[in-house]
């Protein structure tokens, strides 16, 4: 049986060294940020690299149409349509009317494909499907809970104003890290994007503003130039 990596890589230039390699093995990343800032692409860019290495990935979409995402990251990221192709991808959009079986399907994928990487673009509209905290809390307990017995690791993406690290106020505390990216002109160094890790579990990190850029060669924090 082959022995699972000590840590994943992020895939971000960069983004592993403050990490102490990566993500740890089945853990659950909250990825927040307003509109812009680079969720996806990050994202795509974990699975891709991780994917070329051997591993499945699913991403499950609740928005945007799967061939919508492929177009938006295929310049970077062009092995994920011959991935889908080979099984070792699979992209699904949900349409608002299944967003509260959310969990459900998502464990039918992962299992049916044995998984091991997982993407949901965004959990901010599974949460809305409810207006009460309580059960907002219930339904990402549960999904983080099916996402442990499998060790799946997992980004979860999370549509936040400015400056909110989750918009429930749920997320942050039951994800194993948070990590907020940025857009604006405040960011350190003068680049228009930034990101912050405000909390991951074994992890001995900052919690400082890394400036970071995108370009034809995907997502890199610029310090590591």
């Amino acid at each position: 049986m082959k022995k699972p990596p000590e840590r994943i890589t992020t895939s971000i230039p960069g983004l592993d060294k403050i990490l102490e390699g990566g993500f740890i093995p089945g853990s659950i990343i909250l990825l927040s940020g307003e509109a812009g800032t680079g969720k996806t692409m990050l994202s795509c860019q974990f699975l891709w690299k991780n994917i070329a290495n051997g591993m499945k990935g699913l991403y499950i979409t609740l928005q945007q149409l799967a061939d919508n995402i492929l177009d938006d990251v295929e310049y970077i990221e062009k092995d994920l349509r011959s991935a889908v192709e080979k099984g070792t991808f699979k992209i699904v959009y949900i349409d608002i009317q299944r967003v509260k079986k959310l969990v459900e399907i998502v464990i039918e994928y992962l299992d049916e494909m044995k998984a091991d990487l997982l993407v949901i673009d965004s959990i901010t509209l599974f949460c809305e499907v409810t207006d009460k905290s309580i059960e907002i809390r219930y339904n990402m307990i549960k999904l983080m809970k099916e996402l442990k017995k499998r060790n799946v690791t997992a980004i979860l993406i999370s549509e936040v104003p400015i400056e909110n690290w989750s918009k429930f106020g749920v997320e942050e505390f039951v994800a194993d890290g948070v990590i907020l990216m940025k857009a604006g002109v405040d960011v350190i160094g003068g680049s228009p994007r930034s990101l912050i890790i405000k909390k991951m579990r074994r992890t001995n990190h900052d919690m400082q503003v890394h400036p970071l850029e995108i370009d034809s060669e995907g997502i890199r924090l610029t310090k590591a130039k």
